[in-house]
């Protein structure tokens, strides 16, 4: 850990315990700004044909022409060339692949953003479609949100879940230790982002969700992911009626969508009968 983050936790942990209010809004502000550089919110523009505007402010890329249909979701300060890897393994006549950029990522370049957008705008992704997609791949927040969508409505035929969390309360927690949240400041922050995203985290309870999803799901997790610990998607391999966990080791949160092997599983989960 570097100096600079050091002396940052440090004093933003004393701030949040002389004016906790504050610190816990600086946080909700913090938490509500992606940062991604200009080159990854161009990685769209080499891998897909063009793109449409989403009614919320977000922007769907699309690629290929073909029947079956494909969604993809990064995570909070993600971008879709992480994908590039898998896109280049799908035969863009069999797959018209459908890439969501939520408001505030890759060209919907809005300052600020949150869980709530990322929903709102598969939901938007999948009335522009007009029908099911045949598989939905996200990673970190992404997969979470496509949880979320896929117990309040039959967007999705099989889901592909990489790196996610188990509860987006456990997310909340886990920034509130990194910036070094006192107690109270940390419960502030919780109300204060349940108030950005509209949504109460008991709702965003994947767990509490996943069991009512049908869908065959593939859980793919890293075990040295420093950002999301693979016991969650553990905690929901035990909890959704068709799924299966494919473990990884010494990729982290992100790189194991460059690795071929999990590439493969993908594909052939596409392709292949559900195997439980």
């Amino acid at each position: 850990m570097s100096l600079s983050l050091d002396m940052f936790q440090a004093a933003f942990g004393v701030y949040s315990r002389v004016l906790p209010s504050r610190a816990a809004s600086k946080a909700v502000k913090l938490m509500t700004s992606p940062r991604i550089n200009a080159e990854r919110r161009n990685s769209s523009k080499e891998l897909f044909d063009g793109g449409v505007p989403l009614s919320g402010g977000g922007v769907l890329s699309i690629h290929g022409n073909g029947r079956k249909k494909m969604l993809l979701l990064h995570g909070w300060s993600g971008w879709v060339g992480q994908f590039k890897d898998l896109i280049r393994q799908v035969d863009p006549n069999e797959y018209t692949i459908y890439a969501v950029h939520p408001l505030g990522h890759g060209e919907s370049h809005t300052q600020e953003s949150h869980p709530g957008r990322f929903i709102e705008a598969v939901f938007e992704a999948h009335d522009y479609v007009g029908r099911p997609f045949d598989v939905a791949i996200g990673h970190s927040l992404g997969s979470a949100a496509l949880v979320y969508v896929a117990a309040m409505r039959s967007c999705f035929d099989r889901l592909v879940l990489v790196s996610g969390p188990a509860t987006i309360e456990g997310v909340l927690n886990r920034f509130a230790r990194f910036v070094n949240l006192g107690e109270k400041s940390k419960r502030l922050f919780i109300r204060k982002m349940e108030a950005t995203v509209g949504l109460d985290v008991d709702r965003l309870d994947l767990v509490t969700l996943a069991p009512s999803i049908e869908q065959p799901t593939l859980l793919v997790h890293d075990d040295s992911d420093r950002e999301v610990p693979a016991t969650e998607s553990k905690t929901l391999n035990q909890v959704f009626p068709r799924s299966r966990l494919v473990e990884t080791s010494g990729y982290g949160h992100s790189r194991l969508l460059r690795d071929p092997e999990v590439i493969s599983e993908i594909v052939e989960f596409m392709h292949l009968p559900f195997r439980p």
